[in-house]
């Protein structure tokens, strides 16, 4: 039995693409802004810091349990990276908007 593919590569193949790209997040982040005084929450810190990665971990998993001939279980562990990433996505733009915000508030306060 041939092993099973997406595009015509395998699927271990793409669970290591996956697995690079969560890696390589891990190390590049959306980190804050030095001059921002308001600091991030503990969670949005966590999403922030973590969300992105195990986005790409949970797809690296469907991967390899649908590589190894759980189909459903597959579907079902890459299907929950979406939630993740919708809530990686609403912490990042909330964030985002705070961080402008403050630094606002800090230029409207120094008058520059």
């Amino acid at each position: 039995m041939a092993d099973p593919t997406l595009f015509g590569i395998p699927l271990v193949v793409w669970a290591l693409i996956c697995l690079g790209i969560g890696a390589v997040y891990w190390y590049i982040w959306p980190k804050p802004d030095l001059r921002r005084t308001k600091p991030r929450g503990k969670f949005v810190a966590f999403i922030l810091r973590a969300g992105h990665s195990l986005v790409w971990v949970l797809l690296a998993a469907g991967c390899l349990a649908a590589g190894a001939g759980y189909g459903a279980a597959g579907w079902i562990i890459a299907l929950t990276a979406i939630p993740l990433y919708i809530t990686f996505l609403v912490m990042l733009i909330r964030d985002r908007r705070a961080e402008l915000a403050d630094l606002a508030a800090q230029r409207k306060l120094t008058g520059s």
